[in-house]
């Protein structure tokens, strides 16, 4: 089950805390890592942290240049975020992430959760690209954790909830076709963008801004593939119609 989570560090400041991270990973599952844009990676300086089981993650550590491209084969993303208020609205918290986490996992499809810098966290450009988004419930007088505590604490519970043999279950028998993935929900979206600014429902000033709530809207729904299909179908039907 686990060999389908992938834990993203974003544009990560100091290989330690990949290490630390590694451990964490090692402890609860050993989900995969992949990094996006780190400052800094040295294995041998993330090694003393990570133990002798979670430097065998860091070895298999695949770095990417963006995050559309660490997270395009995912079907559920998650962002974490300590911030809220503006998109940062309906979050989770862990215990009802995880129970997210585990229905995709279950079902066999790869779900990706995503970490911001350790002085910043995820930037609103990063969290538009995530269905979901957790925050860790702290005392408000100290809010701040440690990049390594996050992403213990996440797979923690996802790791208590997991199966015990910790086996993937076969696919929903019933299920008309698979759920589509972060590549193809952004392809979706853009779709859907274009052609509510072709028909003037949204401002052509700040297109992305006034999209927002019709993209959390169509996340609530987990589209599968037919329905993706369909939905491309009505765009093309309307920009048709557009051009007559």
């Amino acid at each position: 089950m686990f060999d389908l989570l992938n834990i993203v560090l974003v544009e990560t400041r100091f290989p330690e805390n990949i290490g630390a991270v590694a451990r964490a990973s090692a402890n609860f599952g050993s989900a995969k890592i992949s990094l996006v844009k780190p400052e800094m990676w040295e294995i041998e300086k993330a090694k003393p942290l990570a133990t002798k089981q979670g430097s065998i993650l860091l070895e298999n550590i695949k770095v990417y240049e963006n995050l559309h491209e660490a997270i395009s084969e995912s079907t559920l993303c998650i962002g974490t975020s300590a911030r809220l208020g503006g998109i940062r609205r309906e979050v989770l918290n862990p215990k009802e992430c995880t129970k997210e986490v585990i229905n995709y996992l279950a079902k066999g499809e790869k779900v990706s959760l995503i970490f911001g810098p350790e002085d910043r966290g995820l930037e609103n450009h990063h969290l538009e690209l995530c269905q979901k988004l957790v925050t860790i419930p702290t005392d408000p007088n100290c809010s701040s954790l440690n990049l390594a505590q996050a992403v213990l604490l996440i797979l923690y519970e996802i790791f208590n909830l997991a199966p015990q043999k910790q086996k993937t279950r076969k696919k929903d028998k019933g299920a008309i076709s698979r759920r589509i993935t972060n590549e193809e929900r952004n392809l979706l979206h853009e779709k859907i963008k274009k052609i509510l600014i072709d028909i003037d429902v949204i401002q052509k000033d700040n297109p992305d801004y006034f999209f927002l709530p019709m993209a959390r809207f169509l996340d609530k729904k987990e589209i599968r593939r037919h329905e993706m299909d369909m939905l491309l179908g009505i765009c093309r039907q309307i920009e048709r119609l557009g051009k007559k």
